[in-house]
This record gives C-alpha cells, sequence and structure tokens, in this order.
C-alpha cells in the first residue's frame, strides 16, 4: 500500500511538474513588479523581463524534462497549460501596464477560448481512455500571447495591434484543432459506447 502511495507521489512530483508549478508562481513576482513600475522605459523593472523570460522558457522547459526523462504524466498533462493560464491570465486581469492597455474584446476572446478548450476538454476526456493534453498549435498561441502581451507593456504601437491581430488568429486555429480533437476523442471513445 505504501509503495504504491509512494509511485503516484513520484508521477506527480517529477522535475516536469515542478517546472510547471513554479511557472504558475511566477505570476506573482511579474505582477508585483509590474505593477511598481512608473511607466517610463528607463525605469522599467529589469527584474520583470527576468520572470518573464523565465516563465516563457519553464513553458519549453517542463515538456523537455518530461520527454527526457520519460515522466510524462496525466497529471503533467493537465499541469502545464494550467501554469499557463494562471500566468497569461494573472498579467492581463492584474497588472496595470497591460490591464489598461488591452482591449475587452480581446479579454473576452481570450477567457473564451479557454473555457472553450477546459470545459469540453475535461468532459470528453472524463469518459476516454485519452488524456487533454496540449497541443503544438496551443504552444505557439502562447507564445505569440506573451509577445503581444510584451509589445502591450512597452506601448510598441502599431506593432502591439498587429500582434493582437496575430494572437487572435493563432488562438482560433489552436481552438479548432482543440476542438476537432476532442470530437475525435468523441466519436472514437464515447459515442460507440452511447
Amino acid at each position: 500500500m505504501d509503495s504504491e502511495r509512494e509511485e503516484r507521489m513520484r508521477r506527480i512530483f517529477t522535475l516536469a511538474n515542478i517546472v510547471s508549478f513554479s511557472r504558475a508562481l511566477m505570476a506573482i513576482p511579474i505582477v508585483i513588479l509590474l505593477n511598481r513600475w512608473d511607466g517610463h522605459l528607463v525605469n522599467f523593472p529589469l527584474w520583470a523581463v527576468f520572470w518573464i523570460a523565465l516563465a516563457v522558457f519553464s513553458d519549453f522547459l517542463d515538456g523537455w524534462f518530461a520527454r527526457s526523462y520519460h515522466e510524462v504524466s496525466w497529471f503533467g498533462k493537465i499541469l502545464d497549460p494550467i501554469a499557463d493560464k494562471i500566468v497569461i491570465l494573472a498579467a492581463i486581469f492584474f497588472a496595470a501596464p497591460i490591464r489598461d492597455r488591452i482591449p475587452l474584446w480581446f479579454v473576452i476572446f481570450v477567457v473564451v477560448r479557454e473555457l472553450l478548450i477546459a470545459l469540453p476538454g475535461l468532459w470528453v476526456t472524463k469518459d476516454s481512455r485519452r488524456q487533454l493534453q496540449a497541443n503544438r498549435t496551443g504552444k505557439i498561441s502562447v507564445l505569440v500571447l506573451s509577445l503581444t502581451l510584451l509589445l502591450l507593456i512597452f506601448k510598441l504601437d502599431p506593432w502591439s495591434y498587429y500582434m493582437l491581430l496575430l494572437s487572435v488568429a493563432m488562438g482560433a486555429v489552436s481552438l479548432a484543432f482543440y476542438l476537432y480533437e476532442f470530437y475525435r476523442f468523441y466519436r472514437e471513445d464515447i459515442k460507440p459506447t452511447t
């Protein structure tokens, strides 16, 4: 019994999952540092750059650890996209340099997209033998969104607006891939048994 519990704990507390969990916590210093910034470029907090770069890098690092050390797990496949969403949504809703510049329609798009991925994904995979995980277009979409937020922070117009549009396009493409995958899960794993 103890060995089973130890094995479960070992599968949860992997290096890849620790990196993902740490990324979620990086939202705290990012938001605090951005909110302390007075808006002048010369006074931009360099530690914010460090934490943002570390969060973006950790998104690739956790996947590399999982594959390299054979630590791919159901828990990790859920934790990784949740950590991404925590950092991005915290920046959008709580970091004043972003919150004050980002259009409401874009915030609505991001929130609706996340709900359209999370809710059907959890419903389908609950009754499926497959696992919910981020796809390549989803990862690219997160990277483009991160770059968009950086351009918004530095008020690099009109490039920030173009990146906003590109972010919407990438988000829509990745959403279509997710929904298609969920539909395939439903057709192959759930519908035949109902």
